[in-house]
């Protein structure tokens, strides 16, 4: 219950803060979500003990340097944001384990025939995730189980493993695409929050493209990778009827949540996130309303339904709003700490072109997340740099798209990484074989491409 109320505590603080300007709300935030966290300790991962010990040992060394009340306030409100932020996406991800049309995605997705199943499934895990994050990954990957215990029980034991691969695979793919566009996920605001001269639509178009690109390239290779199946054991069509108005109605879902999100933010003249943090509550409870007035349930039991549940969540998100909140404050504090002038000085003098930044932060990127730090981590920090550094020929929105491209690279890439450990989990095969060995060459490949494409595309802006 006092971890509950200290969310709830940290979730109102940033409400407050988009209509009133006081340091004492950051600082009741991070207060708040310190004793969170120190009540969570057991539900903390690797991952979140580093994030959280490095913040602590970060924000005392800043403390006994002086730090001024403003940057510190500026610094616990980057905190709260971030894990206000995704404990009120935990309440899109209730709603949606009560909606219909859930079911009616996932089964229509899994039971595609073979020559469009990968792109079903990429474009599921996308849509998915971008609507109910790992919620998204779990639903996909039940579905998928018993989908291959119907419809490939008769397949030799190599080529049940490939189908497993593959559709495991390609929700993995898609679901790590979410960074480089989706206006309702931590990534792209992450980098946002970090980089405050940076619009959103400064970003998205061209990270929407390449998102496509992305999903070229795994189809690609998904394509020439896969094994002949004798036409003596290709299965039949599925025993079950397909049903697509669910993918439809999920589709519709976000687009209404982001254009709800747009509107706010062109009408009120609030800032993207603070619209953000008004309008995925607001949604979650008028899609539940919607869901209990249409069930018969009632309009305003299930939105009370949705807000207890959502409530009750909040201390089994520990883990992940330890090292989200922590890459917040992580962002302000490296700057305050660091000296800019001779990082800069020491920069330039490695750094003769936009390229080679840009293989840095991606090579820094991938590097670290490989050995547990997670991207978010990363990526706000770097952002904070480059904002600071001022590199000739490197704009923010190109450093935000490279890191974006970069985190989406290394998601289903290192088992220590979340969704990793999670995808695995749920289909019974170690987070190694499901991200070095069957995601292992997409991810490096990605990663190659990406940083020769954005490098070339930095140095044709110079022309």
């Amino acid at each position: 219950m006092i971890s509950q109320t200290c969310i709830v505590i940290v979730i109102a603080a940033s409400l407050a803060g988009i209509f009133v300007s006081s340091h004492i709300i950051g600082i009741a935030a991070g207060i708040a979500l310190a004793v969170f966290l120190a009540l969570s300790w057991r539900r903390f991962t690797v991952a979140t003990w580093i994030t959280v010990s490095l913040c602590a040992v970060l924000l005392a060394l800043a403390l006994l340097r002086g730090i001024d009340l403003h940057t510190l306030s500026r610094g616990l409100e980057r905190m709260g944001f971030l894990a206000t932020l995704l404990a009120l996406l935990g309440a899109l991800r209730v709603v949606a384990s009560d909606a219909p049309e859930i079911l009616r995605a996932g089964r229509y997705l899994t039971t595609r025939p073979p020559g469009r199943r990968y792109l079903a499934m990429n474009f599921g895990g996308h849509v998915f995730g971008v609507l109910i994050n790992l919620g998204g990954i779990a639903i996909l990957l039940e579905m998928t189980r018993r989908s291959l215990e119907e419809t490939s029980g008769h397949l030799p034991a190599h080529l049940r493993e490939w189908r497993l691969r593959r559709m495991t695979t390609a929700v993995l793919r898609g679901f790590s695409l979410a960074p480089l566009w989706s206006p309702i996920g931590l990534g792209l605001n992450a980098l946002l929050l970090a980089m405050p001269d940076l619009r959103y639509g400064d970003v998205a178009p061209a990270g929407l493209a390449a998102a496509v690109l992305f999903l070229g390239w795994g189809w690609f290779l998904d394509w020439i990778g896969a094994p002949r199946i004798p036409a003596g054991l290709k299965p039949g069509p599925s025993p079950r009827t397909a049903d697509w108005s669910g993918v439809a109605i999920l589709v519709t879902h976000v687009g209404l949540l982001a254009g709800l999100v747009f509107v706010m933010h062109a009408g009120t003249g609030l800032q993207f996130q603070q619209a953000l943090l008004i309008a995925v509550p607001a949604y979650s409870l008028a899609w539940a309303a919607w869901l209990g007035h249409r069930g018969g349930t009632g309009a305003m039991t299930q939105a009370r339904h949705a807000a207890t549940g959502t409530i009750r969540r909040f201390p089994l998100a520990a883990a992940e709003i330890g090292v989200f909140a922590s890459a917040g404050l992580l962002s302000v504090l490296v700057l305050e700490l660091l000296p800019i002038d001779q990082v800069q000085a020491a920069v330039a003098s490695m750094i003769g072109a936009p390229w080679q930044m840009i293989t840095l932060l991606n090579l820094s990127m991938f590097g670290l997340a490989a050995v547990g730090i997670n991207p978010i981590i990363t990526a706000s920090v770097m952002g904070s740099l480059v904002t600071q550094l001022d590199i000739p020929g490197l704009s923010d929105a190109a450093a935000a798209l490279s890191l974006a491209g970069t985190w989406g690279c290394v998601m289903g890439f290192t088992p220590l990484i979340t969704t990793v450990v999670y995808a695995g989990a749920l289909i019974g095969r170690t987070p190694s074989v499901v991200g070095l060995r069957w995601n292992g060459l997409y991810c490096l490949s990605s990663l190659a491409l990406w940083t020769v494409g954005v490098g070339i595309v930095v140095e044709l802006a110079m022309l």
